[in-house]
């Protein structure tokens, strides 16, 4: 996701009628979906995002505190201790992890303490393999990523009170396809550069989700993952999580994020993947064969992983229509779809002011731009995305990421002063709500170009005026 300085969303490569298409037989579509694509993309992915509310329900949490780490001794979990709910609803209990797993409806450490996460996304891990070199593992794999992958620069993330961190990844890099990654870097390179920062954060007491992010499918070094496609495609995504899951199987600490904002409209595709023929997505004008969640799911566990694997819903991750449905489909699935568990399964939500839609917030989505006074309570955005069916279905909820439009003096002269206040009360609420539902949160981004901007400087954190200066706040004053 990205948003122009000016504070328009930047649609980049084809538009969402090419991108995005749906078969007609199973297709949820959701209202008017306006959202900016990430960086430089071939196919890129429009639609709306979504976002908070002015703050309803009471938020519940405890002190922070260490969480049980990993398996294999890569670190603790940080997050905060929500007050005993009881293991209900039909949530998976793993039983018995040692490291981050689904109970009861929540996330929870190996000792059953909910673990609430609240963090980041760090940007550049997807994108800077695909155009310059990644550097050399004695100067730690800099240009990998857009922030310093040093223990200075995470102290930084500490000192916010952050305990999470979300770290998109490249298919066509980790593999080494495709061209990628760019500028002699090899696929060695970018997967050693993951795992020392993955080791980074976690022996740092941070959580962390690795997701698919850009991908590509089929051989064409023209078209390799330089964007967003609707959906994970079948020619790469499962030896994609075949070896990732099988790299990070021992650490408790991480969490697979399966597929980064499906663009798609079909349940049945989402659910089981497709056939080029059936339509169900395209890349560069071309259908292609889509990779489903189930089947990435069976991947990640055939490779040993019990891992916690959140899915992402319809429409950039903000349609849970038939979400709850549709997963709990998955054990039932005939062969080879079979016999696979749902078990330490969340969903990811993705949650942006500028989704009008949704969130009847202030943007230059609205008609006229800019013309709208309040936005939705966090219950009634929730409740309109279908996030209140999955925590009701006893499943966790991530949202995985989450901003609002005023990051900047230049992108907060777009709006008034009062609707200023009402997008930071938005923000503050939605944090709140989640909190109440004990459940995580991760805001785009930690960086100082793949906007929204939570930071102005890597060295010191500052925070961003409006959007960083109000999560910084919140996670200040509440962990």
């Amino acid at each position: 996701m990205k948003l122009h300085p000016s504070g328009l969303a930047v649609f980049l490569g084809a538009g969402v009628a090419s991108l995005a298409t749906g078969c007609s037989s199973s297709s949820s579509s959701t209202p008017g979906s306006n959202r900016g694509s990430e960086s430089a993309s071939s196919s890129g992915s429009g639609g709306g995002a979504t976002s908070g509310s002015s703050g309803s329900a009471s938020g519940s949490s405890g002190g922070s505190r260490s969480g049980s780490g990993s398996d294999g001794g890569s670190g603790s979990s940080s997050g905060s201790v929500s007050g005993g709910s009881s293991d209900s609803g039909s949530g998976s209990d793993s039983g018995g992890s040692s490291g981050l797993h689904v109970s009861g409806g929540r996330i929870v450490d190996g000792q059953g303490n909910t673990v609430q996460l609240h963090g980041a996304n760090e940007t550049g891990s997807q994108t800077n393999c695909a155009y310059q070199a990644g550097g050399s593992a004695s100067a730690g794999y800099p240009g990998f990523f857009d922030m310093p992958p040093t223990q200075a620069a995470v102290n930084q993330m500490l000192a916010w009170k952050i305990n999470a961190v979300r770290v998109p990844l490249n298919e066509d890099c980790w593999l080494g396809i495709n061209g990628l990654p760019s500028s002699g870097s090899t696929s060695s390179d970018y997967q050693s550069a993951i795992e020392q920062f993955v080791s980074l954060l976690t022996t740092s007491g941070l959580s962390v989700i690795l997701d698919l992010h850009w991908a590509g499918p089929g051989t064409d070094q023209t078209g390799p993952s330089l964007g967003q496609i609707p959906m994970a495609d079948a020619d790469h995504a499962l030896t994609f999580w075949t070896s990732v899951a099988s790299a990070f199987k021992s650490n408790g600490s991480v969490i697979f994020d399966l597929y980064n904002e499906p663009g798609i409209t079909d349940w049945s595709c989402w659910v089981s993947g497709a056939a080029a023929s059936a339509k169900c997505a395209q890349a560069s004008g071309k259908s292609y064969a889509v990779a489903g969640m189930a089947t990435m799911l069976q991947t990640v566990r055939n490779a040993g992983a019990t891992n916690i694997a959140i899915l992402g819903g319809l429409s950039l991750s903000q349609d849970f229509s038939k979400w709850v449905t549709s997963v709990q489909s998955i054990p039932s699935l005939p062969a080879p779809l079979n016999g696979i568990s749902i078990d330490n399964v969340a969903a990811s939500w993705h949650a942006y002011d500028f989704n009008s839609a949704y969130t009847q917030c202030p943007s230059q989505y609205n008609q006229p731009a800019y013309s709208v006074q309040s936005c939705a309570t966090a219950q009634q955005f929730a409740t309109s995305s279908g996030i209140g069916d999955v925590l009701s279905a006893g499943f966790p909820v991530v949202i995985g990421e989450m901003a609002i439009s005023a990051f900047s003096t230049s992108t907060a002269s777009k709006f008034s002063s009062a609707q200023l206040t009402v997008l930071q009360n938005w923000l503050d609420g939605l944090m709140t709500y989640m909190e109440g539902q004990q459940q995580g949160y991760l805001a785009w981004s930690w960086d100082l170009d793949q906007t929204p901007l939570m930071i102005t400087d890597y060295a010191t954190g500052a925070p961003t005026p409006y959007f960083g200066a109000t999560y910084q706040k919140h996670l200040q004053s509440t962990f």
